[in-house]
């Protein structure tokens, strides 16, 4: 059986402002051996989320984001990603430029499902469209 591990890491350019790179944010959720379950990117340019389940163990990986829109609005989502170890599944978006986005990647399983941040929302990977 898994037990949950909040663990992520991220890949941020900080500065003044957000510099694009192939894929600028990433998240992973880990067993209790520390073996990658599941990964997510985020790639600004394109705003696309790259969702790819690492390991046979739990269920299909998603991703879980929520993002404030330029007119203040609240958005938030899930994209579920494949079964199949290995695939990855790209989902597009069409953020507001320079947006914050706030992602973590997660497998399900039986009960509570695995995922990179706490489910109070606590230590969600950042990435910036």
């Amino acid at each position: 059986m898994l037990a949950p591990i909040a663990a992520i890491t991220a890949t941020l350019t900080l500065g003044a402002a957000p510099v694009a790179s192939s894929l600028d944010a990433l998240a992973r959720v880990y067993d209790e051996n520390s073996h990658v379950l599941a990964e997510a990117h985020f790639a600004s340019a394109g705003d696309s989320f790259h969702v790819t389940k690492q390991s046979a163990d739990g269920g299909r990986a998603y991703v879980q984001y929520k993002y404030i829109r330029v007119d203040g609005t609240f958005q938030s989502g899930a994209h579920r990603g494949r079964d199949t170890v290995g695939a990855t599944v790209t989902f597009d978006h069409d953020f507001g430029e320079d947006r914050k986005v706030l992602f973590r990647v997660c497998v399900e399983a039986p009960g509570d499902d695995y995922c990179s941040g706490t489910g109070d929302g606590e230590n969600w990977t950042i990435g910036y469209a």
